[in-house]
């Protein structure tokens, strides 16, 4: 198993309903054996600009364990809840990536 990181950045368009899925989102993480490291709810640009508003790193034993949780019955409504409302990026980043 490649231990795997997921690295999401969020533009939040809806603060107050968005804030359900950060309240909820680790209980479906944990199912599958992820474990969010990092919450940046300002993150600071050294080049470039996504407008992110929260950057988020999380660590999962496996890229399948990362994929099963996405893909998950658990975090399907967070899924649809997240893609209401907030722009994002997610990057799932295999290690060793090189």
């Amino acid at each position: 198993m490649t231990p795997t990181y997921l690295y999401i950045q969020f533009k939040i368009q809806d603060i107050e309903a968005f804030s359900e899925y950060a309240e909820r989102v680790s209980e479906t993480t944990q199912i599958y054996g992820g474990q969010t490291i990092a919450i940046n709810k300002s993150p600071t640009t050294l080049h470039g600009d996504v407008g992110a508003d929260v950057c988020v790193i999380q660590h999962w034993p496996s890229l399948e364990a990362a994929h099963a949780w996405h893909d998950s019955p658990e975090y399907a409504p967070l899924r649809k809840l997240r893609d209401e409302k907030a722009m994002r990026d997610l990057k799932i980043i295999p290690v060793p990536a090189v």
